[in-house]
């Protein structure tokens, strides 16, 4: 009967495996950071172009930032009137809650996120050049 005789099995490349993920997972960390960054920077493109312009302060103001879990949009830096301009609430302007510049246009960008995270990882995928197993 075959199911009395021993079997031997033996796997290999479990450590270059694991080599090969984590390998794989930096990698896709490292181009999603640029991809979101890329991203980020051409949604704020889109918020400058959309301000107000007197002096161009607002608009220069606006810039892509890479941060720890991705990209953000922000406006502002050293502008002390871009909190007014973008909510409003005084002086004849209406508050709106949720901005009217850079919140809704970079809501308009989350599918651009997506396809620039999936983006990364299908091309670190793609590229990737798994380790050889060892045959021991």
């Amino acid at each position: 009967m075959a199911a009395d005789r021993p079997v031997d099995v033996q796997v290999r490349g479990i450590r270059e495996l694991r080599r090969g993920m984590g390998s794989l997972a930096g990698g896709i960390e490292t181009a999603a950071r640029g991809e979101f960054k890329r991203t980020a920077d051409q949604t704020a493109s889109m918020v400058a172009a959309r301000v107000p312009r007197r002096s161009g302060r607002l608009a220069s103001s606006v810039r892509g930032e890479a941060t720890p879990r991705g990209a953000a949009v922000v406006m502002g830096a050293g502008v002390p009137y871009a909190g007014w301009i973008e909510y409003g609430g005084g002086h004849g302007r209406a508050y709106i809650a949720s901005g009217r510049y850079l919140e809704p246009t970079t809501r308009t960008a989350t599918p651009a996120f997506q396809h620039a995270g999936e983006t990364a990882a299908h091309n670190q995928i793609r590229g990737m050049r798994w380790p050889t197993p060892s045959l021991l």
